[in-house]
């Protein structure tokens, strides 16, 4: 900014006084990127020397500030040339260039993708131009680690002449030979054979030389000494070349004594010794960690009231061994006999009474009594008791005995000398604060008729400044006088703001982000030219930009300019990835029903491979639009229908189970905070009654409204159901009518989540209802109404982190009265429908006009997509999936029909136990009913069990094993399964 300040200075001197172009009209301004006519609006609008105007150096010197405070550009400069009419001026400006793209070339031998990550994590994803050599030292560490050390790395930059700031780097890399291990020795006292250790570090003569992968394996050999007892164990390596072609290794194995832990004296509080002394754990014996132990072990002991508890350990090597001992003396045991409150006179015993968490009879701890007496005093300065004292005193009794246990009682006796209460008489403000008083009244606590506490003094101080700082005042100085009367029982504090010079926002730079809409940028500011500088407006900004997801960095700071109270607030902004790549696969394990050999419904585990594919644009068009396509094609095996009569069909495994969806979002659509999503799907699932198959699109809408989020959808899908399991007597009307069926459906839903972890909740809780209507009026072959409730909470419990988790769910439909079709024009439509009469049977509906008596006129049924069904790993777990139901919503064989009511209720409490496993002990309760009027609670079905967690880097992985805790008889003999398996990913709820 100095160089181009004192070049324009320079110009202006060295013209003559004729020609001096200060003062003079601007009748022309030129702005030129590496000699390329800007077009970029975000560069132009900080040209503040215009057309029109007089050329003065004000404007010059706050351009300059301007595009300098950018951080685009290597050097700015402004060259004035006089004309007749008046100035012409030309700014011609550097670009720091950024490398966009890096392409490698030449016999590199290490994958091109490896050396871009190498220089993304060191540079990140647009380094400078000027970091070039930097970028190339670090590409020869990288090839000499990897064996390489006389790679040639050569790197040039091209230019991009429709992109000035963006350049991509080459990089031609000959790697050469590769050096090899040519000899490895190892040192020190290894527990195994010198060749043994070699060989499991894969350090044999010949392998190529990797100092990467040695270092984990070295790591990883050094981990299994520690996980044999060896904590003290340590593993390292050198090198020297023996050629040009060998490398030379030294392995210094010393894996240090066997750590052996002992306990004397009296025993532990409970649990695990390794919960206690975690070293098997932490692989490790340091004195942080033993003296943490031997605290947390007397913490223990003082908590069940043993206060003269004692943990002291040594460390002794015996036989090769370090033995280390815990000697525990717990001492006697103590026990509250009673609790005295003395010397509150102005505080009556009753607003004390909350405070005092102790119980005649309970351990004592000491800890907890000296809480008791803090919270006291607190209490008293809250209420204005400046000089309040409390304290405690404990009289240990003669020891006494109780159910067979001796124990020591203890009185506990707590002492208050209350001292003067003060008031506050008045809070007024002194300096030019007149026009804030009420806004700095309504963030501050003291006032007149309340009680002085120092501590919100020295809160409503911070308050007073923070107000002054959001309004641009950076420099404001808060002071206060206390004046003290009537023996101190009154005071009058007197605030004094000194807010200084105020600061406001001159500009705001967005340096980054080039490919997005500056509107969505500027729409998520919370700040603004003209305004005051404010902080916490900096703040709220940043945290916006950085929830949009579109950026891996988000910064803004305030740019410096001496000598102005107007200053720049600059916008950092490093793109994220616009184009994302996922996929996966894995095993599914599910419980499923089937069919036996006798024809009745059985429980099955199915397994069959799965894998997933999906990819995700963003930045759609400039803004935070996105869209995604994801797909999932699990391989199951299929069951037969019913129906079905060739002997030779015996199902069999194949794609029978897919998903296809495309995902279409768009955040604050329609010029509102809500969001809107369209989506096109098609899938695929088997349930235990039939398979369905379903394609379909459903446009969304969410929107928070306060602390709840109301979303409304409307979804238009086509289902086909097949390969029945139940016969085609035993079907609803319904599904014999509709087994293709199109819906048309409105959806609302209100629900609100305050869970600290989605994927796996420790606190918090989820409420929600969903309510869906169908109608024929607007496209939907069959008309209903169904409403679904719910809601979970968690609570973490004090002391080892047990998390209770309960849940209910309610569901309630209605189906829209229809008039049922002749039976002749059904059968008209299912020989129309050749499929689907092949795969369900020819004899499902009669086709004889006569018999058109039999069936009713009139159903109220819903079609099986919408009834609901329970039973599975995420309902009641002692059920295969969609196994649960009553005698009215299951067929004779056991299968299910599905209802129009549905109620559950989950109980689970998760204890943590090593590391990332959980063990869980859960309580299920459901049912389905056939109709809404059938819900009873009386004929929910129970079941418990039993299962762990792991917390896997994808989600929890779980294991629950659900008993039936009653089973019945079954119409095909015999009795329920008594227990299901249930494997899956995320929590139940």
């Amino acid at each position: 900014m100095l160089k181009a300040a004192c070049y324009a200075c320079l110009l202006l001197a060295a013209a003559p006084a004729h020609a001096q172009p200060l003062g003079r009209i601007i009748t022309d301004v030129r702005v030129d990127m590496a000699g390329v006519p800007a077009a970029d609006a975000a560069v132009l609008e900080l040209i503040e020397t215009r057309v029109g105007e007089p050329l003065d150096m004000h404007s010059i010197r706050r351009t300059i500030d301007h595009l300098v405070g950018l951080g685009r550009f290597e050097d700015v400069r402004v060259l004035a040339t006089a004309t007749e009419p008046g100035v012409s001026l030309r700014w011609p400006l550097v670009p720091v260039r950024r490398i966009s793209r890096i392409r490698v070339t030449g016999a590199t031998r290490l994958s091109a993708s490896a050396v871009r990550t190498e220089l993304a994590e060191r540079f990140g994803a647009m380094p400078s131009a000027n970091r070039v050599n930097d970028m190339v030292a670090r590409l020869q560490a990288f090839y000499a680690d990897r064996g390489f050390p006389a790679a040639a790395i050569r790197p040039r930059l091209l230019d991009d002449e429709q992109r000035p700031e963006q350049t991509e780097l080459v990089i031609d890399i000959e790697a050469g030979d590769r050096v090899t291990v040519g000899s490895a020795a190892v040192t020190g006292s290894p527990l195994e054979p010198d060749a043994d250790v070699l060989r499991q570090l894969g350090l044999l003569p010949g392998r190529p030389f990797d100092q990467p992968a040695i270092d984990a394996r070295l790591a990883s050999y050094e981990e299994s000494l520690r996980e044999r007892g060896y904590y003290q164990a340590r593993v390292r390596t050198s090198h020297l070349p023996a050629d040009q072609r060998t490398m030379a290794l030294t392995i210094a194995v010393e894996p240090g004594p066997r750590v052996r832990l002992v306990f004397a004296g009296d025993p532990l509080p409970g649990g695990d010794p390794e919960r206690w002394v975690p070293i098997r754990a932490e692989r490790s014996v340091d004195q942080d960690l033993l003296d943490d132990a031997s605290q947390r072990i007397e913490t223990a002991f003082r908590q069940q009231g043993y206060r003269n508890a004692r943990a002291p350990y040594t460390r002794a090597e015996q036989a090769g061994e370090l033995v280390i001992t815990f000697t525990i003396d717990r001492g006697p045991l103590h026990r509250i006999e009673s609790i005295e409150v003395r010397g509150n006179v102005r505080i009556p015993h009753a607003d004390l009474a909350p405070l005092l968490q102790l119980k005649p009879g309970e351990p004592l701890d000491d800890q907890r009594v000296s809480l008791v007496g803090n919270a006291i005093a607190v209490l008293y300065t809250v209420r204005g008791f400046t000089e309040a004292a409390v304290n405690h005193t404990l009289e240990v009794l003669p020891e006494a005995m109780a159910s067979g246990l001796a124990y020591r009682p203890v009185a506990i006796r707590f002492t208050i000398e209350e001292g003067i209460q003060t008031i506050v008489k008045a809070v007024t403000f002194q300096g030019p604060a007149a026009s804030l008083e009420q806004v700095l009244r309504s963030q501050t606590g003291l006032a007149g008729g309340k009680p002085f506490y120092r501590v919100q003094q020295s809160v409503d101080r911070d308050a007073i400044a923070r107000t002054y700082r959001n309004l641009g005042y950076q420099s404001a100085r808060v002071t206060s006088q206390l004046n003290f009367e009537d023996q101190r029982q009154s005071v009058s504090l007197v605030w004094t703001i000194e807010p200084g010079d105020q600061v406001t926002v001159d500009r705001v730079l967005i340096n980054g982000g080039l490919r997005f809409n500056p509107s969505l940028i500027r729409r998520e500011l919370r700040i603004a030219a003209g305004d005051p500088m404010n902080d916490d407006a900096l703040l709220e900004s940043q945290r916006n930009l950085a929830s949009l997801g579109l950026f891996r960095r988000v910064r803004i700071t305030e740019v410096p300019r001496s000598g102005s109270l107007s200053r720049d607030v600059l916008v950092v902004l490093e793109e994220a990835d616009s184009t994302t790549i996922d996929y996966g696969g894995g095993i599914e394990v599910s419980g499923i029903g089937g069919r036996d050999d006798d024809g009745g419904a059985t429980d099955k585990i199915d397994v069959g491979p799965r894998g997933f594919f999906s990819i995700s644009r963003r930045n759609l068009w400039g803004k935070n639009r996105s869209v995604t396509l994801f797909g999932r094609v699990t391989v199951r095996s299929r069951e037969p229908a019913a129906s079905n009569t060739d002997p030779t069909d015996t199902g069999g495994y194949g794609f029978n189970d897919y998903r296809g969806v495309f995902t279409f979002r768009e955040p604050r659509a329609y010029g509102t905070s809500g969001d809107a999503q369209f989506t096109a799907f098609v899938e695929q699932s088997r349930r235990t009654s039939f398979t369905f198959n379903r394609k379909g699109v459903t446009t969304d809408y969410a929107r928070r409204l306060g602390a709840f989020t109301f979303t409304g959808r409307y979804g238009y899908d086509y289902t086909k159901i097949f390969d029945d399991q139940i016969a085609a007597d035993d079907q609803l009307l319904i599904d014999r009518l509709f087994p293709q069926v199109k819906l048309s459906k409105f959806q609302g839903g209100l629900s609100r989540d305050s869970r600290d972890d989605v994927l796996d909740p420790q606190r918090g809780a989820v409420i929600g209802i969903d309510g869906s209507v169908a109608a024929k009026a607007y496209g939907s072959e069959v008309g209903f109404v169904k409403t679904f409730l719910q809601g979970f909470v968690y609570r973490r419990l004090p002391g080892r982190g047990v998390v209770l988790a309960a849940g209910a769910r309610l569901g309630v439909a209605v189906g829209f009265a229809q008039e049922v079709p002749p039976p002749a024009e059904i059968a008209g439509r299912r020989h129309r429908d050749g499929e689907q009469a092949q795969s369900r049977g020819a004899g499902a509906l009669p086709n004889d006009g006569d018999r058109a008596g039999v069936f009713p006129t009139v159903i109220r049924e819903l079609p099986a997509s919408e009834r609901f069904f329970a039973g599975g790993d995420t309902t009641v777990r002692g059920f295969a999936l969609d196994r649960l139901g009553t005698a009215l919503t299951l067929d004779e064989d056991g299968f299910p029909k599905g209802g129009n009511g549905l109620a559950i209720v989950n109980l689970e409490a998760r204890a943590p136990y090593w590391k990332n496993l959980q063990f869980v002990w859960f309580l299920d309760a459901g049912n389905v009913f056939a109709k809404v009027t059938d819900i009873r609670l009386n004929e929910l079905r129970m079941s418990s069990g039993l299962g762990f967690r792991y917390r896997s880097p994808i989600g929890p992985l779980r294991v629950d094993w659900g008993w039936k805790l009653s089973t019945r008889l079954l119409l095909t003999g015999g009795r329920e399964r008594s227990n299901v398996l249930h494997i899956s990913l995320g929590q139940a709820f």
